[in-house]
């Protein structure tokens, strides 16, 4: 099987989202909005997507999110009884522009809180420049922790949170040999480093490390490399849509029976462009599993795809996404106000509740705590193995 872009146009068309953007800067919330809802000015979040690059699929799970977000709090009255709306800019996956985004969408469009964006340098720098603009920023992407600041609130995991748990289930206590493969972002740097203590700590070995080019697709020579070794388990994190040839061409070069591959950020948009075999030899540790069957993520699920399409696979991306709306909702309604002085002060320490149970930002650190499964791949869709409960992000920085 190989993979095939095309696949991916129903979850996201860079054209359409673009044309949004451009054509209109807020976006109206899907769903309908009860009368009741006061014709005052809205609640405005800015939010900060990928949308040119190669970010597509994930592109299209973060707007998905915040839209499935938005039309739950305006279908309960919105906040404090005014409606809530979304206005997007392009992060372009990178922060070159996201000073002149920032102070946009602050000055001109208004908006009290911002969400995004997806790169770990653009999350960095969005935060330090909004804390001059008094805006809180809650990001909801995997990142390797260390960084802390008054100004941002992250739901997205921590190795703590999709590595270490992750490391533990494949290890078994045991200890196994391990090959890290991953794409160039520093963040991969760190979160390996991160890695190779967890693998340590169970009496695990690292024979190598591999770090490709973003949008690599020939995978043949690391994997080449990896049949030399000893290795067991390859550790890798490949989180744009060229992971999937990964497991394609080690399939080809019939590496599936020999090991097994722990993939940090596996989700449904992976699964469902691989073969059954292919997919049954990936595990993974999410916060989110479109497959669960409680009511709350049933719900959720219906929700996202009856506003996209029957089809769209409903990541950890959308989950976490639609969660930073709920945040900040219930920041603003505990506080009392819409400001972003009001979020900055309500959100540290807050319990709110996600598609899959309550979520606990740390005051401390503000890294959340998140409701984990281990999963595997199957032959019809990613399927909870294990559930772990709530986990602390052990951002390994305070404020």
């Amino acid at each position: 099987m190989v993979y095939d872009r095309s696949l991916y146009s129903r979850t996201c068309s860079r054209r359409r989202l673009l044309k949004g953007v451009a054509g209109s800067a807020v976006c109206g919330v899907l769903g309908g909005m009860r009368p009741s809802l006061a014709q005052g000015r809205a609640v405005r979040i800015g939010v900060l997507l990928p949308l040119t690059g190669d970010a597509e699929g994930i592109s299209a799970q973060m707007w998905a999110g915040v839209e499935a977000g938005i039309a739950q709090l305006n279908a309960t009255g919105g906040v404090l009884g005014r409606r809530v709306e979304a206005v997007y800019r392009d992060s372009e996956a990178h922060p070159n522009n996201l000073a002149q985004h920032c102070l946009e969408l602050v000055d001109t469009e208004q908006v009290v809180a911002m969400i995004g964006p997806f790169i770990a340098a653009s999350r960095k720098f969005a935060s330090r420049h909004l804390a001059e603009l008094g805006i809180p920023l809650v990001n909801a992407t995997n990142h390797e922790g260390r960084f802390c600041h008054p100004n941002l609130f992250t739901l997205g995991p921590t190795p703590a949170q999709d590595v270490a748990p992750l490391v533990a289930h494949v290890d078994g206590g045991t200890g196994r040999n391990y090959f890290l493969v991953g794409s160039y972002p520093s963040w991969q740097n760190s979160m390996f480093r991160q890695s190779r203590f967890r693998i340590g700590d169970h009496g695990g070995h690292v024979l190598g490390q591999a770090l490709t080019d973003v949008g690599e697709t020939d995978f043949e020579p690391i994997l080449k490399w990896i049949s030399h070794t000893d290795a067991e388990v390859v550790l890798f994190c490949i989180p744009r849509m060229n992971g999937p040839l990964f497991i394609q061409q080690a399939n080809r070069m019939g590496l599936l029976d020999r090991l097994t591959f722990a993939w940090i950020g596996f989700n449904e948009m992976h699964h469902e462009v691989l073969a059954t075999m292919e997919r049954e030899r990936v595990i993974t540790c999410s916060s989110f599993v479109m497959s669960d069957e409680t009511p709350e993520v049933r719900h959720f699920v219906g929700r996202v795809q009856k506003s996209r399409s029957a089809t769209f696979p409903v990541t950890y991306y959308a989950h976490n996404h639609a969660s930073a709306v709920a945040a900040l909702g219930e920041a603003w309604t505990k506080a009392g106000e819409v400001s972003g002085t009001a979020a900055l002060e309500t959100l540290p320490g807050l319990s709110f509740s996600g598609a899959n149970g309550i979520i606990t930002i740390d005051a401390e650190s503000h890294h959340c705590s998140l409701n984990l499964s281990i999963a595997r791949g199957s032959a019809e869709h990613l399927e909870i193995i294990k559930r772990l409960g709530s986990v602390g992000a052990e951002a390994g920085c305070t404020l």
